[in-house]
């Protein structure tokens, strides 16, 4: 998905501010899909907030454990996003995903 190779690029912005209005602006359409994915998003937002503090009082060569888990938040929220898509969609991801969920319910019935 673009729209998370966008956000990760705002993670290593010089402009702190505009990079987490941004990202808040590209995320809000997926905050209603469920809780869990909407407290991935805030624990994502807060994140970067906490990497643009960092990088304001310290300046940059600090903020890299910061971007590290700002980073990792993005990846929850994109797993979060991808296991939401309705399985009736036709599109090559959704079938992806269908493959994904059929091989694990298999094996955990195997078990």
């Amino acid at each position: 998905m673009q729209i998370f190779d966008r956000i990760d690029s705002l993670i290593d912005a010089d402009d702190c501010r505009a990079a987490i209005e941004e990202a808040r602006a590209l995320l809000f359409r997926f905050q209603q899909r469920s809780d869990a994915l909407t407290h991935a998003i805030d624990d994502f937002l807060l994140d970067l907030i906490t990497l643009a503090f960092i990088v304001e009082c310290y300046g940059r060569g600090f903020e890299l454990l910061a971007q590290t888990l700002a980073r990792r938040r993005l990846a929850k929220v994109r797993l979060l996003l991808e296991a939401s898509i309705p399985l009736e969609r036709n599109d090559a991801q959704s079938l992806l995903l269908t493959g994904y969920r059929a091989a694990f319910r298999h094996s955990d019935e195997g078990n």
